[in-house]
């Protein structure tokens, strides 16, 4: 079943992307396999994710940068390719958040080895995270799951405002069953619909979390 559109229709086109003050985060395009399969289906890469097998092929990122490309358009998510600003052609990382069957926004991300410990990943969720609160007010949190022994990863879903709520699984298609430590994060403002529902129910619902890998 096709995900219902929840981001509005100025994402839902490829001219739209993010900036921040190191990055462009903008639409994952064919030509960006190029760049990717270089680095992505490293097994230090693929296996802290669900979605990349080891070893993936130009095809296989071909077909992963459709349903990307896809599901922004149809606007149940925002998923971008991550470049440095000056050199708009080489994709360093993905991010991106896109609604699960249960109704939650999940987040995944990953970033080319050379670049681990520089911040740049941070830079991107946190400014991924901001506008999807933006651009969603009806929902009040995101939803991310790591592997327990992704500490890199860890760090940067608590540096930006995600804090742990206990472990879990995740089923994946290329590693099977994974244990995932899970995390989320509140908006800083409760959206209108979240303050009318609480005015009208005698205790707060409890939250509920779909599973997912890292993009």
């Amino acid at each position: 079943m096709t995900a219902p559109a929840i981001f509005p229709s100025l994402t839902r086109d490829e001219v739209f992307r993010l900036e921040t003050p190191r990055l462009w985060l903008r639409w994952p395009t064919m030509a960006d396999a190029q760049s990717l399969r270089h680095w992505v289906g490293k097994p230090d890469v693929a296996t802290m994710t669900s979605s990349f097998p080891v070893g993936i092929s130009v095809n296989q990122l071909h077909e992963r940068i459709a349903e990307v490309r896809a599901a922004n358009a149809d606007g149940c998510a925002l998923g971008f390719v991550l470049t440095h600003q000056g050199d708009d052609d080489s994709a360093i990382g993905m991010v991106g958040v896109s609604l699960r069957a249960n109704g939650a926004l999940a987040l995944g991300y990953h970033l080319h080895p050379a670049l681990w410990g520089q911040g740049l990943m941070t830079e991107a969720v946190k400014r991924l995270v901001n506008a999807a609160f933006a651009l969603t007010p009806e929902l009040d949190d995101i939803e991310a799951s790591v592997r327990p022994d992704n500490i890199g990863s860890r760090r940067v879903l608590e540096k930006c405002g995600f804090a742990s709520v206990g472990l879990g699984e995740l089923l994946s298609p290329h590693y099977g069953r994974v244990a995932v430590k899970r995390y989320v994060r509140l908006r800083s403002e409760p959206s209108p619909l979240a303050l009318a529902a609480a005015r009208h129910a005698p205790t707060a619902p409890p939250l509920g979390f779909q599973l997912c890998g890292l993009v």
